[in-house]
């Protein structure tokens, strides 16, 4: 099921999650936030609309709504479906055939799997995929690189699958952005070759404002067996440690990859806590 809960919205109205048409993601062109819900919230929902509306601008749409109106849609989804917790997917889809107009505006709650604690102790299994995504600044939905990984990550049984250009440069993960951690340093693909992830940008933030070396920089595949540790970011997983690429395992006790877990659920109680006093 891609909607769930009681009720989604579809231009503006209310409508069950019963009559909800999955068909709709397969026509036109289709960018896309997923944001997660906690306490009521929307996690850094600024950051989303932003990369939302700079998706839209770099694919040459045009979106015909405000930020406000969609925080406030948002808001109603929230309260209509009485949710403190999950994931929303914000979709908007443009009819190529008429002139990349917009044609749909969807709001829904959507299925989650959050890492358990067990995952984030103990790292997650990720393999390698020969895939790149054509424009990777844009937040596209149902990319041929995200079908040919998910597959991947099926048919091995993995976590998530890295994305290695045809030099054999690892980008991203199909859903994910990586970082390394070798000798003390950590080291992210530089931002033209990935989709700048909301989690991706306050972590570059997190390491600068407490003296943690890091660098935006390319690693080739044959070099992961140097790296020391590594980890994936997102919406949904956070910081999540990497038990393993392919045959090369990994620390996942790594002090610094601690340390910026520790750091990034603290950035995420302050904005909890600046919300909360604001409605207070």
């Amino acid at each position: 099921m891609e909607c769930i809960n009681d009720f989604y919205l579809h231009n503006f109205r209310f409508r069950s999650c019963k009559e909800f048409d999955d068909s709709l993601l397969a026509k036109g062109t289709v960018i896309y936030e997923v944001i997660k819900i906690e306490n009521g919230i929307p996690i850094f929902l600024e950051d989303h609309l932003n990369r939302l509306f700079d998706s839209a601008d770099i694919s040459g749409l045009n979106i015909n709504e405000s930020y406000c109106d969609i925080e406030t849609l948002i808001d109603e989804l929230i309260k209509k479906n009485k949710v403190t917790e999950g994931k929303i997917k914000l979709i908007i889809r443009f009819d190529d055939l008429k002139g990349n107009s917009e044609k749909d505006l969807l709001i829904y709650f959507t299925p989650y799997l959050f890492p358990n604690n067990e995952e984030y102790e103990g790292g997650v299994e990720v393999g390698l995929c020969n895939a790149v995504r054509l424009n990777p600044n844009v937040k596209v939905y149902n990319t041929e690189a995200r079908k040919k990984a998910n597959n991947r990550i099926v048919e091995e049984k993995l976590y998530e699958v890295l994305l290695m250009n045809k030099d054999g440069f690892v980008t991203e993960g199909s859903r994910s952005n990586i970082f390394f951690i070798q000798n003390e340093k950590v080291i992210t693909p530089p931002v033209y070759d990935v989709l700048n992830g909301i989690t991706r940008k306050h972590l570059i933030n997190i390491c600068k404002q407490n003296s943690i070396d890091l660098t935006e920089d390319r690693i080739h595949y044959s070099d992961l067996s140097n790296v020391d540790c590594a980890f994936l970011s997102g919406t949904s997983i956070k910081v999540l440690p990497i038990k393993s690429i392919g045959n090369k395992p990994f620390d996942t006790k790594n002090k610094i990859l601690r340390k910026i877990m520790e750091l990034y659920d603290l950035a995420i109680f302050a904005y909890l806590n600046s919300k909360i006093n604001l409605t207070s």
